[in-house]
């Protein structure tokens, strides 16, 4: 199968090209530089795109692209949606009908309210980001054949310790023995991105579509996950607290979005790992940074 994924240079993307190319002919696309072998793609150009897939001609697009960051997301409304929601449209109008459309979306199109969250749940967004993806949800859905994939919290190893997000950070946190506080409110679902690569590949050869949820099992607190990561990698927890109250911060989030994976189990996907083993995969990969 010819596939072109969309995003393939970001913390999601890379294991998502790497993984999928060992079964298809894959065109990975970036959006700030060209990957190795790929092609410089900016989504918000309408005419840049549609050029890029007649070029293609893929039999299936991984649409993997997004402004991902709540806060940056909540102060630039517009701009969120030319990458989240408007590419998407240009796809649908402009893809043959027999090729495939698979959009990556998020836990944040739910409220928080009422878990666990299934897919035909009702979809109700506290924040920009989580809107602008469903708004792209309802463009690629209309579209026979389409497949949403939604994922919750991403956690695993970016191509530096700099770029790693959540763990990274979790990692600076333990080592700067300042006192600092860790929400013990809001619980999310740390899901390592080789495993969502890997359903990611599993659905695509399925050739599954409507709306699917992935997720790790583990529904844990920040102050849960520094816990955790401090236990596998032998560093103190004495200068972090818990805090019982949301950290304000400029964007809302959901205070636990759990998405019910019956389905993908269904089907017979059934790699959920450990975020305590994803820490220790993480650690091996930066030993001595």
């Amino acid at each position: 199968m010819k596939i072109l994924i969309t995003g393939a240079t970001g913390f999601l993307g890379r294991d998502v090209a790497s993984r999928l190319a060992t079964e298809h002919e894959v065109t990975a696309a970036g959006g700030r530089a060209a990957p190795a072998g790929g092609i410089r793609l900016d989504l918000r150009d309408e005419g840049q795109l549609r050029s890029a897939l007649a070029a293609s001609a893929p039999d299936c697009v991984v649409h993997l692209a997004a402004y991902r960051e709540p806060d940056v997301c909540e102060d630039a409304p517009e701009e969120t949606r030319r990458l989240n929601t408007a590419p998407v449209a240009v796809m649908c109008g402009a893809l043959p009908p027999a090729a495939r459309l698979v959009f990556i979306s998020t836990d944040y199109v739910f409220d928080g309210e009422t878990p666990p969250y299934r897919e035909n749940s009702p979809r109700r967004a506290v924040n920009v980001y989580g809107q602008s993806k469903i708004e792209a949800e309802d463009l690629a859905l209309r579209r026979p054949g389409s497949l949403v994939v939604r994922i919750p919290l991403l956690v695993g190893a970016g191509p530096s310790f700099e770029s790693s997000g959540f763990l990274a950070q979790i990692v600076r946190s333990l080592r700067d023995p300042s006192p600092q506080e860790a929400d013990a409110v809001l619980r999310r679902f740390p899901t390592w991105i080789r495993d969502v690569a890997e359903a990611i590949a599993f659905l695509v050869g399925r050739g599954a579509s409507g709306a699917v949820h992935y997720s790790g099992a583990e529904g844990l607190t920040r102050y849960e996950m520094v816990l955790q990561a401090a236990e596998v990698l032998g560093l103190p927890t004495d200068h972090i607290r818990p805090s019982a109250r949301v950290v304000p911060r400029r964007a809302a989030r959901p205070r636990d979005s759990q998405l019910a994976t019956d389905r993908i189990r269904a089907m017979g996907f059934m790699r959920f790992t450990p975020f305590r083993d994803v820490v220790r995969s993480f650690a091996a990969e930066f030993a001595g940074r």
